[in-house]
C-alpha cells in the first residue's frame, strides 16, 4: 500500500535551501562522472595518477568498484536528484538526503583505505552532510517527515 502523500501529482515544495543541494548535486556530479569513468576505464587509477599501491592492499583490489560507485550514486544519483528538485518531484527531499548519507560514506570509507588524505575528500564531506541537513529541513518543512 502506498501512503496518499507518496502519490500525489502536486509538485513539492521548494525551499531556497533546495537551490542550494541542487547546486552543489550538479557540482559532485560534474567531478564524480569523468572519474567514475575513468577508474572503471582504467582500474589501475594511472588515468587520474592515482598509486596502484593505494587500492592493491584494500578489499577492492582495483579502482574498477570505486570508479563503478562515484559513477553511479556521485554522479548519475547526483544527476537525478538535480534533476527531480528541478522538476519538485515529491521524493527530492529524500533522495537529497539519501544522496548525501551516501556520499558521507563513501567519503569515510575513503578515508580508512587511503594512507593519505586530501582536502577535497573534506570539502566532499561536507557537501554530503549539508546535503543531509538540507533534506532534514525540507522534508520537515514539508510535512514528510516528523521527528519533533
Amino acid at each position: 500500500m502506498f501512503s496518499a502523500h507518496l502519490t500525489t501529482t502536486r509538485p513539492v515544495e521548494r525551499p531556497w535551501y533546495a537551490w542550494l543541494a541542487f547546486f552543489l548535486q550538479l557540482a559532485t556530479a560534474l567531478t564524480a562522472v569523468p572519474v567514475g569513468l575513468s577508474l572503471m576505464l582504467d582500474p589501475s587509477g594511472a588515468g587520474i595518477q592515482l598509486p596502484t599501491e593505494w587500492i592493491q592492499a584494500s578489499v577492492f583490489g582495483s579502482y574498477f568498484v570505486p570508479g563503478l560507485y562515484l559513477f553511479g550514486m556521485n554522479g548519475l544519483g547526483m544527476i537525478a536528484g538535480a534533476a527531480l528538485i528541478w522538476l519538485r518531484h515529491w521524493s527530492a527531499p529524500w533522495l537529497t538526503g539519501i544522496l548525501g548519507a551516501g556520499l558521507v560514506i563513501w567519503i569515510l570509507v575513503q578515508l580508512v583505505v587511503m594512507p593519505e588524505v586530501m582536502w577535497l575528500q573534506w570539502a566532499f564531506l561536507a557537501v554530503g552532510i549539508v546535503l543531509g541537513f538540507v533534506a532534514l529541513f525540507w522534508l520537515r518543512r514539508t510535512d514528510q517527515l516528523k521527528l519533533w
